[in-house]
């Protein structure tokens, strides 16, 4: 055990350095000492101490500032090419806990492991951390492994089946199988906190998606795809689609309130045509699915006069006098 312990004194040095240390928490070679008899119940020296952290400078290129350059100790600074920054952490934290695309559990999961890489001092802000978020989670615990099914699926160029499930309500709410599915898988995106999978329709040959956490029991067969769509098709589509519904794609033209124009610019892009008409109002013309960019203008009518395609006015204008 002691040749064990002996052996492990680097470990114990760099875990303190990663736990306790940073610019403005430098610790002498006798703190780290005391911190690893306190953490770890093992006594060393300081020379150790400091032997150990010339052994992580010179032959694991770790960047530690020693005393010699601050006059007060050492402490350990992130490598920005493999550690995350304690800002990047927070934000992949805060992602975490507001998604919708992942049960509760899972997400905390997640949120504890990014705690786990901050230093003491960072952790310390969330130690009463908690997501105030709506019942609208998904209960769907294979997601994480349907992520990393379709990379593999993608990369390998198989094709994939899975059951696909919806709500219905019928004399309650349920969730239903809607059916299997067989289909060639091109991308995975991410929008409106969902993962979409962007697939072939085997039947009509055309792109369509799917949502991520409505997929169960996805299987990788061992028939391989051939690459209907290029990349540059596949990006079009998912640029051109509203909160992901697939269908025909046709190019819109929008007079909108000032007032949309960020709303616009996060759901169609910065390389849209858009032009300003006055301080109230400004022109947009982009290619969108006709489907659900209706439910868009439908949303935001008070505020949204389509220009064209004639068919859509139509559409929009018998929608409102139906429901009159």
């Amino acid at each position: 055990m002691e040749l064990y312990e002996k052996n492990g004194n680097i470990l114990y040095v760099l875990n303190i350095l990663k736990k306790y240390s940073n610019e403005d928490h430098i610790l002498s070679s006798n703190k780290i000492r005391d911190l690893i008899k306190e953490e770890y119940n093992v006594l060393i020296d300081s020379r150790t101490v400091r032997r150990n952290i010339n052994l992580l400078i010179e032959k694991f290129n770790y960047d530690i500032e020693k005393y010699e350059e601050n006059n007060k100790g050492y402490f350990i600074r992130r490598d920005p090419e493999s550690e995350f920054e304690n800002g990047e952490l927070s934000a992949i934290l805060n992602t975490f806990a507001y998604s919708n695309f992942i049960p509760e559990k899972m997400s905390y999961s997640i949120i504890d492991k990014c705690l786990n890489m901050m230093d003491i001092y960072e952790k310390d802000k969330y130690k009463n951390y908690k997501a105030s978020i709506k019942n609208t989670r998904t209960d769907n615990l294979e997601i994480i492994k349907n992520i990393e099914d379709v990379n593999e699926a993608i990369f390998n160029k198989k094709k994939i089946t899975f059951d696909y499930y919806k709500y219905e309500l019928n004399e309650r709410l349920e969730y239903v199988f809607e059916g299997k599915t067989k289909t060639t898988p091109y991308k995975l995106v991410y929008a409106l906190q969902k993962f979409y999978l962007i697939c072939l329709d085997e039947e009509k040959k055309e792109l369509f998606s799917r949502r991520l956490d409505r997929m169960k029991n996805i299987s990788i067969t061992n028939e391989k795809i051939s690459n209907k769509f290029d990349e540059n098709e596949i990006d079009f589509f998912i640029k051109s689609n509203v909160s992901m519904l697939s269908g025909d794609t046709e190019k819109v033209e929008i007079e909108c309130d000032m007032s949309l124009l960020d709303n616009v610019i996060e759901l169609y892009g910065k390389d849209i045509k858009v032009s300003k008409i006055d301080d109230n109002k400004f022109y947009a013309s982009f290619y969108t699915t006709i489907k659900g960019f209706r439910y868009w203008c439908l949303r935001n009518i008070e505020t949204v006069k389509v220009l064209s395609p004639q068919s859509l006015i139509k559409d929009i204008k018998k929608v409102m006098k139906d429901n009159i």
